[in-house]
């Protein structure tokens, strides 16, 4: 049944009363044994009694920030949000071993938002770790997301407007200015109508996810979508599937996913890190979609992972490349369910030039198509023209899911989120900042304007420059290289540890000649660093312009000496 609902308020009171003994949400803290689980009912209950304290000290519209790294805790306090009014501001949770940055993000994105509550659960002593850390915090008011109190159940939801704000999610890059998109609850719950069509949901849906809670994929595309559809989740700690990518297949597998998925680089780590003996027993034959976005989506990913797990029942056609961003919810375009990905065979030198050529040796993966009420447009970001059929220019969407906006930048948000065509002024369009064609109604995602690497008049992208570095020399660790810059153009890598002086000294000079043949290019400096030490989001994501940061400032962690050509500049 496709919920009657305006609001994610109206949509959880909904759940409870048409599917209230229905188990949405099942619990794998260490990744592999089931802690608990909730049924529609039994959210409704915890999350009524922890908005009752929260509407105590946060008024409608204020923001309360969530520090909760446990799954359960995160669903109770976003969703207690919601039925007091509440603006929800997820935050990654700082680490004890990554202190100074992650309280550096918490810090700009409190004074960002001003928030007047924190809801808080976690480990003891992790409360004092983000106080002592983040004084300024201090001041706020703490409501323990993980107290239950029977007695509050019979707390009202407080009215909210669909055109309100439900939450602002803060996009992922450089720390030092986070901006808060701003998600209402009409987007939202556009955007799940969208993934309950092309995903063809139903309440029989099993849905297997160890994305993080506090960002969209994980928030939005798995535990809100469970809601909407009435279906099942259940839900792994990021961490767990990091250690022991295997976790995921076997939960995959004992559950009976239908769906579930998360950048290329999960894929990649299941095909790398989980050995012949582990697989064995694996049947991940019910998997009907498994979605790949989030991040450069590459074809031998996709090749390597269904020759890997074809004999473990996987089907290729389940494969689901896609394209999104925060600012227009979560997804723009994907494809039906059951039509495997799109590929090409394209000239990469022509595609440097701007313009899609078939029939070359360089195979890019498509991102699907717009889905109902979506419209794309390919634009000349100069002219803000749409540029010919068949040629690169900016990813331009619109649709009910475009977001409201950036918090507090209204000129920011008039620019990115209020574009119009020169020719004919329609309008208003979202701005993607991303670079892409259409090829038979397929999209084919090529970068970001922002890192476009331009070298002799051609238009070069990062991540083509990066995969080629990341296969010159085994010392070179796979998904941690970045490209950026064009005068001079500089490649970051890390490597594996424990090599010797003289087998490092090898991988410079591997990298800048593995890219020259592969794409003319002359790399000016190769930059060796330690293994685990690479700037990514908490999701896995590289972070080139942060590692760019890093390296202007001198603060990445270095391996080796940077490798300089002469006369480099």
């Amino acid at each position: 049944m496709i919920p009657f609902a305006e609001t994610l308020g109206e949509l959880l009171a909904f759940r409870a009363r048409e599917n209230a003994a229905k188990t949405v949400y099942r619990f794998l803290p260490d990744g592999e044994r089931e802690s608990h689980s909730l049924t529609f009912a039994r959210l409704d209950l915890e999350v009524r009694a922890l908005a009752s304290r929260l509407a105590e000290h946060a008024a409608p519209g204020e923001r309360a920030l969530i520090l909760a790294p446990g799954s359960a805790d995160f669903i109770r306090a976003f969703l207690a949000c919601q039925y007091a009014g509440v603006i929800a501001v997820p935050i990654f949770p700082p680490m004890p071993f990554d202190a100074r940055r992650g309280t550096s993000n918490l810090r700009a994105i409190a004074q960002d938002c001003a928030p007047g509550v924190v809801l808080f659960a976690g480990p003891d002593g992790y409360e004092r770790f983000i106080r002592d850390n983040s004084p300024e915090l201090a001041a706020l008011t703490w409501i323990g997301a993980d107290e239950a109190d029977e007695g509050r159940t019979g707390f009202s939801p407080v009215p909210a407007d669909p055109a309100g704000i439900s939450f602002l999610q803060y996009t992922s890059g450089s720390t030092a200015s986070p901006k808060g998109v701003m998600v209402s609850h009409r987007a939202l719950l556009a955007q799940e109508r969208l993934l309950h069509e092309i995903g063809d949901f139903s309440q029989d849906s099993v849905i297997v996810s160890w994305l993080p809670l506090f960002h969209d994929m994980g928030l939005i595309g798995n535990v809100l979508l469970a809601l909407y559809a009435g279906c099942e989740a259940v839900l792994m700690p990021p961490l767990t599937f990091v250690q022991q990518p295997v976790r995921w297949l076997r939960a995959i597998s004992a559950y009976r996913a239908t769906v579930s998925g998360g950048p290329n680089f999960a894929y990649e780590l299941c095909v790398r890190r989980v050995p012949e003996q582990d697989r064995q027993g694996l049947d991940l034959s019910s998997l009907r979609v498994a979605f790949n976005g989030a991040e450069p989506v590459r074809a031998s990913t996709l090749e390597a992972f269904t020759a890997a797990y074809a004999p473990h029942g996987f089907d290729a056609r389940a494969l689901y490349p896609c394209y999104g961003l925060a600012e227009v919810t979560l997804m723009a375009t994907g494809s039906p369910v059951g039509g495997g990905p799109v590929t090409l065979d394209v000239h990469l030198d022509a595609l440097q030039e701007g313009r899609l050529v078939t029939g070359g040796d360089h195979r890019i993966v498509g991102s699907g198509r717009p889905g109902p009420r979506r419209r794309l447009e390919i634009v000349d970001p100069e002219t803000c023209l749409p540029v010919r059929p068949g040629h690169v220019g900016e990813i331009w969407v619109a649709g009910p899911d475009v977001t409201d906006g950036y918090w507090g930048r209204p000129e920011e948000t008039a620019e990115v989120f209020g574009a119009r065509l020169t020719d004919s002024f329609e309008g208003p369009f979202l701005r993607t900042g991303d670079l892409g064609v259409v090829h038979e109604g397929e999209l084919f995602v090529s970068g970001r304007l922002k890192d476009l690497i331009i070298v002799g008049g051609r238009n070069h992208y990062p991540q083509d420059l990066e995969a080629t570095a990341e296969t010159a020399h085994p010392l070179v660790r796979r998904g941690c290289v970045v490209a950026f810059g064009d005068a001079p153009l500089v490649v970051v890598a890390e490597v594996k540890a424990g090599a010797t002086e003289e087998q490092l000294a090898r991988v410079g000079p591997a990298v800048r000649t593995a890219v020259a043949a592969g794409h003319g290019v002359q790399v000016d400096e190769v930059v060796l660093i330690a293994a685990g030490t690479m700037p990514k989001t908490s999701s896995g994501k590289l972070q080139r312009r942060a590692c760019r940061a890093a390296y202007e400032r001198g603060t990445l962690t270095a391996a080796a000496p940077a490798l300089q050509l002469e006369g480099a500049s």
